[in-house]
């Protein structure tokens, strides 16, 4: 690893993601987005549900969807865990379109005196960003 990198493993439960050095890294914390630099304080954080940026100095961002997990930093050293994580290639859209619209369904006013509302609404947000990511990663291509 040269100066001036983090040295980066994401995983998830069932693989390896990612694992290399990168010039920085954004993720969506559970309090809001964060951005890793080269020589960040060490912490640990919980990762809330959104978009993970893998910056290694090409063009393009590589973009990756992230929902629950932990963030570790140790120096120049970050690990990611996250519980479900997806490249956009294996987002299944039509799958996360129902999603958005059982949430939605779920969330109207005459229905949400008998549903989990926090669940609901973060089952409408992992649906969102999940149809986000995709949009834009085939916009780029």
């Amino acid at each position: 690893m040269s100066q001036g990198e983090l040295q980066v493993r994401v995983l998830s439960p069932e693989r390896i993601i990612f694992r290399g050095p990168v010039k920085a890294l954004g993720l969506p914390g559970e309090l809001g987005n964060m951005t890793l630099l080269p020589g960040h304080a060490a912490m640990v954080a919980e990762l809330g549900i959104g978009s993970l940026l893998l910056e290694s100095g090409s063009a393009t961002p590589e973009k990756l969807f992230v929902s629950g997990g932990f963030v570790d930093v140790s120096r120049d050293a970050v690990t990611v865990l996250a519980d479900v994580i997806e490249k956009p290639s294996e987002i299944n859209v039509e799958r996360a379109k129902k999603s958005l619209v059982r949430a939605e369904e779920r969330l109207t006013p005459s229905k949400t005196s008998e549903v989990d509302v926090p669940r609901a609404l973060s089952a409408k947000k992992r649906a969102q960003q999940r149809l986000e990511l995709a949009s834009a990663a085939k916009s780029t291509h």
